[in-house]
């Protein structure tokens, strides 16, 4: 194992890479040779063989052939599945005026259909053409998009081609994943340093790879390195063809991979996808302004109100008749008890405890150190073999694109701290089904960019047979299908993740960090940390990581110290030498994240579902898994590694480090929420409260319903209606929850509940006739404009003036409350712009109390009647309306309907960028039709 790789923050890894200067290279006339060898092959290449062209090896003789299918599948993988753009597909791009599909092939084909509800055939594809042999045993084909079909006859030969592919298609998208900051300069550096804190050592990375539950585990990790690397192999033998322009922008060279390249990108993707909490301060902070604007009694109230727990009437995945899985064992009352002296404690908390290097508060450094403005002009690295190649690259890139590496270095930067996770699931049984056999539906929602986050492929051999997405560098089919079973994921959004306070000192002895626990001082964990970073003029990363930052790392037993502050009067630590408080987070999954790695790799190779289940139950990340089968059988588990906490602990707020409120083991997996077979005939999950008595909250789990009011409920209504679903309607009930507004179906009914009203002006009745009409579609374009087909288009008169009206009831409802705590709590997800959150979700428990088992503590209404509020609202949004589009005629007013940016990770500087209409689906969708 390479020994000079150091660990990186959360996942992500830094390794001694080759570097170019500005000056260092082949001149105009080498960058003119090389893109004449460059431009023809690439014009000229199969489809089928993506980067790989004249690497394809003789044919495999015809011998390659699926296993049959017990079931149908469609699926659409927007914007296309390449990711690599070469510096001629560059030229090409830019010379098409930008237009996605010049830049090479699959880059965007795609994208059209995805927007117009299209899918493509997605069941096991027959392989043609020539196969590329990348290694002894293992074959690559591409279907018609692209989508890598891999054959092997061993595993090693299986995952070896696999990365391979992720390789040719994705290798600078991995580095972005795995390997960000050596790639750019001292604005990286923050988030480095966050990332050593939150993550792990080399020797723990080690550790994690000895402890996967299986070899085959094992040599699939090993294999999709070696994979990884034999590419970078051909692209620095070849770069002209070969090399992503981003390194070439960058004046940069990919560095050979490792297993602890494949474990830490693993563990960045579970930590953000699959993990929520340690973000109590957050609570702190709005509880204080809360205080400062009301007295005591009544600020704790209105927290409650916005940032609740339990509802007992909550809509839920887990039917109540299939159990219920409580994961408190205190009553109302006495949680309540726990929430007061929670809340004292919170509010003697120094707010500096928000913020430090393990939240990414870090100084950013100095952007040229003490290197020489000489040195810098003239350029460190290489400026021969392949270095001299990318020079010469670099060079040929058109000038606006080397003028936009800063703004490319700060959209690679924040595109990489923007992972994140979302999505929704069902499935339905043979009961409801035209066809008597099961449903399923997996639309994964992580946001868009050329390429996306996850990657389709499918593979066959070794005891595999599965087609999917995973995300490129690992070596799962993370979402996706077999022969005669599918299975979908989404963000469990449970609290793993806790706060403990800590009372810190340094030892007056031997001088060590310490903190104190159970009355005694105790050393903390301290490690010193070196974080390299590129000097940079005018944010362009010039030459080596020849500059750094020195970080000390600490941990106490219950995770890494993320932020200090100093000790307030009162505290065990006044008066000690270095006397503070430390914030401290305790992972529930902290050194088994790659266990998940196991627990996928095993429901990959399953054909059952008892052996499905044993790969959940060893899962340690909080995903939502949704289960099918050509049985019959359809099932929802909650898995994961979720902590049993102290009865005294507040799941809002920090949680004290004394020693009275340690975690005891983690609850067993049969305790968890499930569902097998449920006797409604369904299961749906949009990130939707798991089950009854399932303590969740609502700060963390923004999409957490009270009463029936969520996303979710979309789904179910258009299931329950329904006795005979076939493959067709999956995907009219895509297209609708896609463009609804989420709002509606509930609030809808109560405005218009108002034409019974005997006063109504000329414009409220106009008002309400519009809504009357209106089948509460987000997304309504004009007349002969088509869904999807293009950004710029307006919604109708209807949707304009719903949304109007939420925005007012929000300001005649909550706008006495402090701003700072309305902005958090109404914020809204730029991939779920009409959804419910928890403002949405008090406003109604107010307007109709027995929808939920939660009474609001504060008289919002102000001494009026629902029907009061709801009527002003709807005269100010009248107001407000007029007066934004200058007339009172209500057909003139049609609001822009929002867009979703589709761009490179660069921001458009290498690769696409454009923006498409906003709708509410899935990144990548499959559905499946068992037969």
């Amino acid at each position: 194992m390479s020994d000079d790789v150091e660990a990186h923050p959360g996942g992500r890894r830094i390794s001694r890479r080759r570097f170019l200067g500005a000056g260092a290279g082949a001149g105009a006339a080498g960058a003119a040779m090389l893109l004449g060898r460059a431009m023809s092959p690439m014009r000229s290449m199969p489809a089928a063989q993506g980067a790989g062209g004249d690497l394809a090896a003789t044919a495999a003789g015809g011998a390659d052939r699926p296993p049959p299918q017990l079931l149908q599948a469609l699926t659409v993988a927007p914007p296309g599945q390449s990711g690599f753009f070469s510096v001629a597909g560059q030229l090409a791009g830019e010379a098409a005026g930008g237009d996605p599909a010049a830049y090479g092939p699959h880059v965007d084909d795609q994208r059209l259909l995805y927007w117009t509800f299209g899918y493509k055939p997605g069941g096991f594809a027959q392989p043609t053409g020539t196969p590329q042999h990348p290694v002894t045993g293992g074959r690559l084909y591409r279907d018609p998009y692209g989508v890598p079909v891999v054959y092997a006859d061993d595993a090693h030969a299986l995952w070896f081609t696999v990365g391979w592919a992720f390789a040719q298609d994705r290798l600078f998208e991995m580095d972005a994943i795995g390997r960000l900051a050596e790639l750019t300069g001292p604005g990286a550096v923050p988030g480095d340093v966050q990332a050593r804190v939150l993550g792990y050592t080399d020797a723990e990375y080690d550790t994690m790879f000895d402890q996967l539950l299986d070899t085959e585990d094992q040599v699939a990790v090993n294999g999709c390195v070696a994979g990884i690397n034999a590419w970078i192999d051909q692209v620095l033998a070849d770069p002209a063809q070969r090399l992503p322009a981003e390194y070439a922008l960058l004046s940069a060279l990919p560095e050979p991979w490792t297993r602890r390249d494949v474990l830490a990108s693993g563990v960045l993707i579970v930590r953000s996808v699959a993990t929520a909490g340690g973000d109590e301060m957050a609570n702190v902070a709005n509880l204080v302004a809360l205080q400062q604007a009301y007295p005591t009694a009544a600020a704790r109230g209105i927290f409650e109100d916005l940032f609740w727990l339990q509802d007992a009437k909550a809509v839920t995945t887990v039917p109540a008749a299939s159990g219920t899985f409580p994961n408190s064992p205190l009553s109302a009352a006495e949680r309540r008890a726990v929430f007061e002296a929670a809340a004292d404690a919170a509010e003697a908390l120094p707010p500096t405890l928000a913020d430090g290097p393990g939240t990414g508060a870090y100084p950013i450094p100095s952007a040229t150190g003490g290197l020489s403005p000489t040195s810098l002009a003239g350029g460190l690295g290489l400026a021969s073999g392949a270095g001299g190649s990318v020079s010469a690259l670099h060079g040929a890139l058109p000038a606006a694109a080397r003028a936009g590496v800063a703004r490319a270095v700060a959209a690679v930067t924040a595109w990489g701290r923007s992972l994140h996770g979302g999505s929704y699931q069902f499935a339905v049984s043979p009961s409801r089904s035209a066809t008597g056999s099961a449903l399923l539906v997996s639309g994964p929602e992580l946001g868009y960019s050329y390429p996306s986050e996850l990657y389709e492929l499918e593979v066959h051999g070794a005891g595999y047979h599965v087609r999917g997405a995973t995300v490129p560098g690992l070596p799962v089919v993370g979402i996706g299908y077999g022969t005669r079973l599918a299975w979908a994921l989404t963000t469990g959004e449970s609290k793993t993740i806790d706060s403990f306070i800590e009372a810190v000192r340094t030892d007056p002895t031997s001088g060590r960090p310490q903190y104190l626990f159970e009355g005694s001082w105790r050393d903390q964990q301290c490690r010193t940390e070196t974080v390299s970073y590129r000097p940079s003029v005018d944010g362009v990363p010039l030459g080596a990581p020849v500059e750094s930052v020195t970080v000390e790392v600490c941990r106490t037993h219950h995770g890494p110290v993320v932020a200090s502050a100093p000790a307030p009067a009162g505290s065990p630590a006044a008066g000690q030498p270095g006397g503070g408080l430390a914030r401290s987070v305790a992972y529930a999954i902290w050194g088994q994240e790659v266990q998940t790695l196991s627990g996928i790799l095993a429901w990959n190779r399953a054909t059952t579902f008892d052996e499905f289940a044993a790969g959940v139950a060893t899962v340690t990340w909080n995903e939502n898994v949704l289960y099918a089968d050509a049985d019959g059988t359809i099932a929802y588990w909650h898995p994961g590694l979720y902590p049993v906490r102290a009865a005294n602990t507040d799941l809002r707020f920090p949680t004290p480090g004394t020693g009275g409120y340690e975690w005891n083991g983690m609850m067993p997996f049969d305790q968890m929420p499930h569902a097998v077979n449920p006797a409604q005939g369904y299961l749906a999950n949009w990130n939707t409260k798991p089950s009854v008595d399932w303590l969740e909250d609502a700060a963390v789990a923004p999409g957490q319903p009270a009463g029936t009011f969520q996303r979710v409920q979309e789904i179910n209504d258009r299931i329950s209606g329904h006795r005979r679903l076939t493959l067709e309607d999956l995907a009219a009930i895509d297209r609708a929850i896609g463009i609804a507004d989420k709002r509606a179906r509930s609030l809808l009914p109560l405005l218009l509940a108002l034409r019974q009203e005997p006063d109504l002006t000329g414009a409220e009745a106009a008002a309400l006739s519009l809504l009357v009409g209106w089948d509460g579609s987000a997304y309504q374009p004009p007349a002969g404009v088509e869904l999807g087909a293009a950004p710029g288009t307006t919604d109708g008169p209807a949707p304009t003036v719903f949304a109007a009206v939420v925005d007012a009831l929000h300001h005649q409802l909550f706008g006495a409350l402090p701003a700072a705590v309305v902005g958090f709590d109404d914020r809204r997800d730029p991939l779920h712009r009409f959804d419910i959150k928890p403002l949405d979700n008090l406003a109604m428990r107010v307007l109709v109390p027995d929808t939920s088992s939660l009474r609001p503590r504060h008289d919002y209404l102000a001494g009026r009647t629902p029907r009061q509020v709801l009527r002003a609202a709807l005269q100010q949004a009248l107001s407000d309306l007029a007066s934004e589009y200058k007339t009172t005629d209500m057909a003139g007013w049609r609001r822009p309907h929002p867009t979703s940016s589709v761009c490179s990770l660069t921001g458009g500087v290498i690769g696409p960028c454009l923006t498409m209409p906003f709708e509410d689906r899935g990144s990548y969708i499959h559905h499946v039709a068992f037969t």
